[in-house]
């Protein structure tokens, strides 16, 4: 079983909106892993509602980011989205598997969403925040 991550200071980047945002991908993640300690029966009810609002959510504040990252003219922001873009096509084939009937391995995606968020949020959004921070708006 992938260890439990849970929101805390050290995750945050300094631009009060980004982490907002990253501490409600924290809840959804910790939705995830309680669904893990679910009962079976109610692991298969929930998988696709859990998968929707991470996909949901986490469009709406890849969105966010790359718009500050354009408007501040964010000097990786190609590197930025790949990464955005991994993500998202990897929750996205998750979520066809779901619907074509496949079991989702729960344990597998909470790994896999709790080690992007911790490495992505402490490298890559570290970095945005930072750069966003000095350069006059």
């Amino acid at each position: 079983m992938a260890k439990h991550i849970a929101w805390d200071a050290s995750f945050k980047v300094g631009h009060p909106m980004i982490d907002s945002q990253h501490k409600r991908l924290f809840e959804i993640a910790d939705e995830l892993y309680e669904l893990i300690m679910a009962p079976e029966e109610k692991r298969e009810a929930d998988t696709t509602l859990v998968l929707q609002d991470c996909a949901k959510y986490v469009n709406f504040h890849f969105a966010f980011e790359e718009k500050l990252m354009r408007d501040s003219k964010y000097e990786d922001v190609e590197g930025h989205l790949n990464q955005h873009k991994a993500f998202t096509t990897y929750v996205a084939s998750l979520m066809s598997d779901s619907s074509r009937g496949s079991k989702v391995d729960l344990e597998k995606l909470y790994e896999f969403l709790s080690d992007w968020l911790v490495k992505h949020i402490c490298s890559e959004d570290k970095k945005l925040a930072t750069y966003i921070s000095s350069t006059p708006q």
